[in-house]
């Protein structure tokens, strides 16, 4: 009886074994049970190889059985459902739910991790770059990982999309543009296929400008910026749109709680002539009406995109382009805008850009190529009042037009050459308030400007050995400023000021006013340390010759644009890099470091008090400065695989110094180094994409930064019993951190392809625990001081549900 006991105790144990441990010696001798099998083959999808040691776990286990080497497995278990993992080195894992009833058979096909498109927005093509060029702080972004992460209410946004990636961040949200690196938003030099955009945002700052469905790739320079860019100090964002398809129609779009969006290829001749239109359109009135509090019914919020281009390939050796890019934004609300001492009792805004670029691409041979693009582009506002006694109309715009010839030159595999010559235009309306307009507020018309901006570029990388490759550059640029227009004259031992102007100097028509220009050396240098390791290092100057004056925090699109003139000079910077590189396993992982220092010339702040907007001697409200920028970078990317994302940390500083011509009398904080307004010390982001099935994927971005300075008085005098706030220091105190979690679930059904109809549902939370994160502060009364409140503008957690549909 005991020994009976024993082999029973031995056989329950080995089931147990079995079932939840499953090695698979054990497991294939379990035939004696009479359970049902569980057999297939594992195979590479591409190849249709066998697949030897994929792991099966059962059930979440840790432990599992491995295929043989001819990709096979057996494995005996009671009838039952069951989760099954497949899982090896180099393959997606791939998860299933089985119903087992009997013996069955289970074939599959893995895919190569290392084949498949990177689901995160860094692409295979920056890790090239990262490792095998000498570019410093070059990022590729896919818009197919951009389109993974959460979005604001649904609406994919490559702007908001930047700012996860080190050494990219804004003021707030709700706010206007990105700061790369400690610089300003007018700092960035913006194209999308070469036509450059002045205001990236929608609404205030809300949305990003661009339909992302006609967007092919961005490429971000934050340093090393080729010399065939000039014009802006801290960054390079270059979007090229996608090319239409020459070979079948295809139609894509969404449908979101904020705006719906479409795209369309049509092919005209096959394989020569085809166009695509993209276009998003929004419409938010009802949202006021029908959920917004009392004060907010009249509300307003509206804007559009739509992009084109129609795409001609001739032959083999010639292509044509001709893109064109509009935007539009309405909106419209109680007050929030006084002019010349005038509360509007209603405000409209309107604004938008109109941009068209063409392009010539010619092939001569295997060493040389050509590149001619031209651009017209026109950004304009208008800020309406529509009272009956007080009506304010104010206008203004910037009229863009440019030039560039462009050559790629080969002549060995040792020298990548790339030169050429360029020429911009600008005209500058600044500001006309009340033209033919009756109102009794009286008409002001600020004088035109007009400047030329000239491009002469030549880069060459070479390639010394195996180990080292140097890429040097040098860009010339000149900057002319033409009549008419009027300088004024002021005495020379007093700041510039009303009381003290003595005359002005009239320039005519077409007579240059001022010329500023320079030589902008380039250079990058990369050192290989191993096979998969590299060190870098990088230097560029570069000058920037029309700037945006704003004595906002993030400017409202009534911010003017300036071009340098007589007593505005253009910003010069240097700017200094040092970074580590290195990919493992095969290219999945990347670890980067690195290290930056900028130092910037001419740096414009306001007076206190500055009337920007409006004032025909803006001279008099502006002093001039420096400003330096330094940080540290840390990122690791896994590129691929069912978990793909990154984790980056980045400590950054940008503080300025401003003194002016007479330090005594017009020197800011002291005249000490004192924070810009996107000085934030400390920045943490995560973004995590999980995709462990064709059908659905899972994404979370994580995001905390140090607040944003702000200045806060230092006392407060009494007038008429009214408080009004002394300020003595600009930048000297801090808001709130900000941080947030934000996630989307993406449903997919792609056995409709064979329908050519793809369609998926995102689902997205923004600031999943509802964080109160500070935009701004305002100061109110209390007793005998002056208490300060933080103002968020998303306190509470945003949903959004979105549906995308594809027809290929």
């Amino acid at each position: 009886m005991k020994k009976l006991l024993r082999i029973l105790s031995l056989k329950c144990l080995l089931f147990c074994c079995t079932y939840i441990i499953l090695p698979s010696q054990i497991v294939a001798q379990n035939a004696e049970f009479k359970l049902p099998l569980l057999t297939g083959k594992i195979t590479d999808s591409k190849t249709g190889e066998p697949i030897v040691g994929v792991t099966i776990f059962l059930d979440f286990r840790k432990s599992g059985i491995i295929t043989d080497t001819t990709g096979r497995f057996n494995i005996y278990l009671p009838k039952g459902d069951y989760v099954l993992k497949f899982s090896h080195v180099g393959y997606k894992p791939y998860r299933t739910k089985i119903t087992l009833k009997g013996n069955t058979t289970f074939d599959l096909a893995l895919d190569d991790v290392s084949k498949t498109l990177e689901e995160v927005i860094v692409s295979s093509q920056a890790t090239r770059k990262s490792i095998q060029t000498p570019s410093l702080g070059v990022t590729l972004l896919s818009i197919k990982g951009i389109k993974k992460l959460p979005a604001m209410m649904g609406e994919v946004d490559i702007i908001r999309s930047l700012q996860t990636l080190p050494g990219v961040s804004s003021v707030g949200e709700g706010s206007n543009g990105i700061n790369v690196r400690g610089g300003n938003i007018d700092q960035n030099l913006i194209y999308i296929d070469d036509a450059p955009i002045f205001n990236s945002t929608h609404l205030f700052g809300l949305f990003s400008v661009f339909a992302s469905d006609a967007i092919r790739e961005l490429e971000l320079y934050k340093g090393s910026i080729p010399s065939r860019f000039g014009g802006r100090t801290a960054s390079v964002l270059d979007i090229k749109m996608t090319d239409p398809s020459l070979e079948k129609f295809k139609l894509s779009g969404g449908i979101g709680f904020v705006s719906n969006r479409a795209m369309a290829e049509i092919p005209i001749i096959k394989e020569k002539l085809s166009v695509v239109v993209a276009g998003r359109l929004s419409f938010n009135d009802f949202w006021f009406k029908l959920i917004g509090p009392e004060n907010m019914r009249n509300t307003r919020a509206n804007f559009y995109d739509l992009a084109t281009k129609v795409f001609f390939r001739p032959n083999k050796n010639n292509t044509f382009s001709l893109s064109t890019y509009v935007s539009k934004d309405f909106y419209q609300v109680d007050s929030l805008f006084s002019l010349e001492n005038v509360v509007a009792k209603q405000t409209q805004f309107d604004y938008g850009h109109l941009n068209f670029s063409s392009r010539w691409s010619h092939y001569f041979n295997t060493k040389m190529s050509l590149d001619v693009v031209g651009v017209l582009s026109n950004y304009k506002t208008k800020t309406y009042a529509p009272d009956s006694v007080n009506r304010i109309d104010l206008r203004n715009s910037v009229n863009y037009k440019s030039v560039k010839v462009n050559f790629d030159y080969n002549p060995d595999e040792k020298h990548k050459i790339n030169f050429g010559i360029s020429g911009i235009n600008y005209q500058i309306s600044p500001g006309k308030l009340n033209e033919n307009v009756s109102s009794r507020i009286s008409t002001v018309l600020l004088p035109r400007e007009q400047s030329l901006e000239l491009g002469l570029f030549v880069d060459d990388e070479y390639k010394a050995n195996e180990k080292l490759t140097i890429q040097a550059g040098i860009r010339y640029a000149q900057y002319l400023s033409f009549g008419p227009t009027t300088v004024r004259k002021y005495l020379d031992n007093e700041p510039r000021t009303i009381s003290s102007q003595i005359g002005e100097e009239t320039i005519s028509s077409g007579a240059v006013e001022k010329t500023y220009g320079g030589f902008e050396p380039r250079l990058a240098i990369k050192y290989s340390l191993g096979e998969n390791s590299t060190l870098k290092f990088g230097y560029n100057r570069m000058q920037q010759f029309i700037q945006l004056l704003s004595n906002n925090t993030t400017p409202l699109p009534t911010a003017r644009w300036k071009t340098a003139d007589e007593y505005i000079k253009p910003q010069v910077s240097d700017f200094i890099s040092l970074g580590v590189f290195k990919t493992f396993k095969d290219n999945i992982w990347e670890l980067s470091g690195e290290s930056y220092f900028r130092s910037t010339q001419n740096v414009v702040d306001y007076i206190s008090g500055a009337n920007l907007q409006l004032t025909k001697a803006i001279e008099t409200q502006l002093i001039a400065g420096k400003g330096k920028a330094y940080g540290l970078e840390v990122m690791v990317t896994k590129k691929r695989g069912e978990l793909s994302g990154w984790m980056s940390y980045t400590y950054a500083r940008s503080l300025q110094q401003v003194r002016g011509d007479f330090p005594e009398l017009q020197q800011i904080s002291d005249g000490n180094w004192y924070a810009s307004n996107y000085d934030k010390p400390h920045s943490l982001n995560i973004m995590m994409n999980i995709q462990p099935t064709n059908h659905h994927s899972f994404s979370f971005t994580f995001a905390y930064n140090t607040g944003r300075p702000f200045s806060s008085p230092s006392g407060f005098f009494q007038l008429d019993n009214k408080k009004y706030p002394v300020y003595e220091a600009r930048n000297n105190d801090r808001m709130s951190d900000y941080h947030r979690l934000d996630f989307s679930w993406t449903i997919t059904n792609p056995s409709l392809k064979e329908k050519r109809w793809e369609g998926s549902w995102t689902f997205t939370v923004y600031n999943i625990y509802g964080r109160k994160n500070p935009y701004s502060v305002f100061f109110k009364p209390v007793g005998n001081g002056l208490k300060p409140y933080e103002l968020s503008v998303f306190a509470n957690p945003l949903i959004s549900l979105t549906y995308n549909f594809k027809f290929l």
